[in-house]
C-alpha cells in the first residue's frame, strides 16, 4: 500500500490531500504527474464515459474524477483510461474517512489510480472543470526517501564489494610471486680480486697431467707460449680450465 498526496494548485488556492494508490496501477514516481481534473460521466464509471478527452480544449493532461460504488475499482479505471484520461481520482461515498487500497488485475492497465476521502472528492468536485486549476498527483517523500536510501545502500555495497576484490586479487598476486623474487638472484660476475687470488702460470705448452689444453675455453683462442694463464676451479675436482689474462 503506497501513499501520496493529490495536490490542488492555482488561483491563489493550494489544497492538499491524501491518498493511497491502487495496487494494480502503475506507481507514480519523480516528482509526480500533473493534469486538469474533470468529472466523470457517469460519475461512478461503470459505463462507458459519454466525455471524451478529444471534446477537451485544454492541453494538459486530463485526470477524472470517479466516486465509489457500483462496479469494481478495476472497472471504473478501465473505462476512465479507454476515454483517453491518465489518471483516475476515485473518492469515497462513504464518510468514514478511511482510505482503502484499490485492488485489481494490473493487465493492460496504463494509467495512475489513487483513492481519496469523501471529503476530498467533495471539494475537488468544486475545482472539477476549472483548467486553471492544476491537480498534482505526488508521491510521499518518505517513500521516496526510503528509495533513494536503498538504491545508494546497494550502490555502496556493490563499490566496496569490487574493491574488496581487487585488493585479496591483488594480495594473492604478490604472495603468490614474492617467493620467486626472492629466490632470484642477480649475477654480476667475479670481482677483481678474486680474479687475482686465483693461481696462475706462464704457457709453455701443452700439459696432460695438468689438464691444459692449446685453446682458452672461455674466449676460445689458442695460447701463445709466454702468456700467464689463470686457473679455474671447476666443478670437477682434478679438471682445471685456463682463461687467458688481461
Amino acid at each position: 500500500m503506497t501513499s501520496a498526496s493529490v495536490v490542488l494548485i492555482g488561483n491563489n488556492v493550494t489544497l492538499s490531500f491524501d491518498d493511497i494508490e491502487a495496487n494494480f496501477a502503475p506507481a507514480i514516481k519523480g516528482s509526480g504527474e500533473c493534469g486538469v481534473l474533470y468529472l466523470a460521466n457517469p460519475l461512478d464509471a461503470c459505463s462507458d464515459l459519454n466525455i471524451k478527452v478529444d471534446e477537451l480544449s485544454n492541453g494538459s493532461s486530463p485526470f477524472a474524477l470517479v466516486i465509489r460504488g457500483g462496479c469494481s475499482f478495476e472497472e471504473k479505471v478501465r473505462r476512465v483510461q479507454k476515454a483517453g484520461f491518465e489518471a483516475a481520482i476515485v473518492y469515497d461515498n462513504d464518510d468514514d474517512g478511511v482510505l482503502v487500497a484499490m485492488a485489481g488485475n494490473a493487465a493492460g492497465i496504463k494509467i495512475h489510480a489513487v483513492f481519496v476521502s469523501k471529503a476530498s472528492g467533495e471539494i475537488l468536485k468544486k475545482f472539477a472543470g476549472s483548467t486553471d486549476m492544476e491537480l498534482w498527483l505526488i508521491p510521499s517523500f518518505e517513500n521516496s526517501a526510503w528509495s533513494i536510501m536503498a538504491i545508494s545502500f546497494i550502490s555502496l555495497l556493490a563499490m566496496s564489494a569490487v574493491l574488496a576484490t581487487c585488493f585479496f586479487v591483488r594480495r594473492h598476486r604478490i604472495r603468490r610471486e614474492l617467493p620467486q623474487s626472492s629466490r632470484v638472484r642477480e649475477f654480476h660476475g667475479m670481482s677483481r680480486r678474486l680474479v687475482k687470488a686465483m693461481p696462475s702460470l706462464i704457457f709453455t705448452a701443452v700439459l696432460e697431467d695438468n689438464c691444459t689444453s692449446i685453446t682458452c675455453a672461455i674466449c676460445l683462442e689458442d695460447y701463445t707460449v709466454g702468456e700467464k694463464l689463470r686457473i679455474l676451479p671447476c666443478r670437477h675436482s682434478k679438471l682445471l680450465t685456463t682463461q687467458r689474462m688481461t
